[in-house]
């Protein structure tokens, strides 16, 4: 079973690469070890017709990454504001699923 957080975390990137190297959540530190997959979400979310306009647009770059431990986690990058830039963390996918092959591309 999946579990969702939805919760702002640290994150420790490359200066020459978007990717996540590591991440803190509840004091403890994630090595991320393996990018399985990465994308860009500029949609618009659930707003009406009518408020879509460019700059309601989202500015996420999402990453399902591998761990040291094995624990698989989709994390995103909010970069809408430049003044306010941040990390999330949205959820950990079930290790049983992921051993069944599940497909992770969201």
């Amino acid at each position: 079973m999946e579990e969702f957080f939805g919760e702002q975390i640290e994150v420790e990137k490359s200066e020459t690469s978007p990717q996540p190297l590591r991440f803190q959540w509840n004091g403890e530190v994630h090595d991320v070890v393996e990018v399985l997959n990465e994308r860009v979400d500029t949609g618009f979310g659930a707003l009406p017709r009518r408020s879509r306009k460019w700059y309601t647009r989202r500015h996420r770059r999402y990453f399902v990454v591998r761990d040291a431990k094995g624990d698989v986690f989709e994390i995103y990058f909010d970069y809408s504001n430049r003044q306010k830039q941040s990390w999330w963390l949205v959820r950990r996918f079930d290790r049983k699923s992921m051993e069944a092959g599940r497909n992770i591309a969201t």
